[in-house]
């Protein structure tokens, strides 16, 4: 045995050197761990693709979980998840932080929230030197305060106050309860709101404004290591789109049984029709709403004005399934 071991390392170094070992990112993983962030009707992409065994399409083994706010991305960098469905926004302020994460694609690029207001304010104009109730600090309905204040040419809490309330739940009590004016609402909590006489005086959605709503991330090693596995989570995730968009028959039972929700229930169609076309099936990030983003952090880290939006996007494999003819396959338009 001791004289054959020579040739048999001989043997492996010759080996090596005409089939080279194949890089990290070769063998890609069976078991898919995946996270979305919140119950809302803007949410069915994922659920779509994990309940109609879109990820086994394309050759994955899913696990798909909810991890609330912004808690998935703590848990893609402890690595007990791979892939996330998480809110722009806070992408982009961990990001911002040191956080080694990228957005992949974006998945709702519009801030599809209403300002609902109580029966004392009749206009607008209104609400100047009162206050408007939103999520969290740094969450989407909070940027979508700041976005609707923009548009009128005011200042958040000098103009109009802006309040960090909790979620929609708190936002529509404390509307009901008188505690403030107005607030920030978005399906089911707005129809509660109208019921109760607290009527819409702006819908957020008419802006034209893209926003990085919910975004596909990862970390930066995990996008490394497996970009083969990002392609097809991103193909399963646009095919999910599109399949939403089309087949309400097959995707409404889906999102009826995440929104716990009968499937007969009057705000599944609803939410098809009116969210529906905001979903992105081509997946596109949004570099103007990141810089929005930064901007509105800027505010305690000024050095985050000179970011470029663009670092904080991996667009190399929406460009690729472009580029491939991927999304024409399941073409909308």
């Amino acid at each position: 045995m001791q004289k054959c071991a020579p040739q048999l390392i001989y043997g492996m170094l010759v080996a090596l050197i005409i089939f080279p070992p194949l890089p990290l990112h070769g063998a890609q993983p069976k078991k898919l761990r995946l996270a979305f962030s919140a119950f809302a009707y803007a949410n069915p992409p994922f659920w779509i693709a994990q309940e109609l065994k879109l990820f086994e399409k394309y050759g994955y083994d899913s696990e798909l979980i909810y991890v609330g706010g912004s808690r998935p991305i703590q848990a893609m960098l402890g690595g007990s998840i791979d892939v996330s469905q998480v809110g722009g926004a806070a992408a982009v302020g961990a990001a911002a932080n040191g956080a080694e994460i990228a957005i992949l694609g974006t998945v709702f690029t519009r801030l599809t929230f209403a300002i609902h207001a109580s029966p004392q304010i009749k206009q607008i104009s209104d609400l100047k030197g009162k206050t408007i109730a939103a999520g969290a600090a740094g969450g989407n309905s909070y940027f979508a305060a700041l976005a609707f204040l923009r548009h009128f040419g005011w200042l958040a809490n000098r103009d109009v106050g802006v309040l960090s309330a909790g979620g929609s739940p708190e936002v529509l009590a404390g509307l009901l309860q008188g505690k403030f004016q107005s607030g920030v609402l978005t399906p089911p909590t707005s129809h509660a709101a109208a019921k109760a006489g607290h009527r819409e005086i702006f819908d957020l959605a008419g802006l034209d404004f893209p926003f990085p709503v919910i975004s596909i991330v990862s970390t930066r090693k995990f996008i490394e290591a497996y970009p083969d596995t990002v392609l097809n989570i991103l193909r399963a995730t646009s095919e999910a789109i599109y399949l939403y968009k089309t087949r309400p028959d097959l995707t409404l039972p889906v999102v009826a049984k995440y929104m716990r929700v009968p499937k007969d229930d009057p705000a599944l169609a609803q939410s098809q029709e009116g969210l529906g076309k905001f979903l992105n099936q081509y997946l596109t990030p949004s570099p103007e709403g990141i810089k929005f983003v930064l901007e509105f952090l800027a505010d305690k880290q000024p050095s985050l004005k000179a970011k470029n939006p663009n670092d904080f996007i991996d667009d190399r494999f929406v460009r690729k399934l472009e580029e491939e003819g991927f999304f024409k396959k399941f073409s909308t338009k």
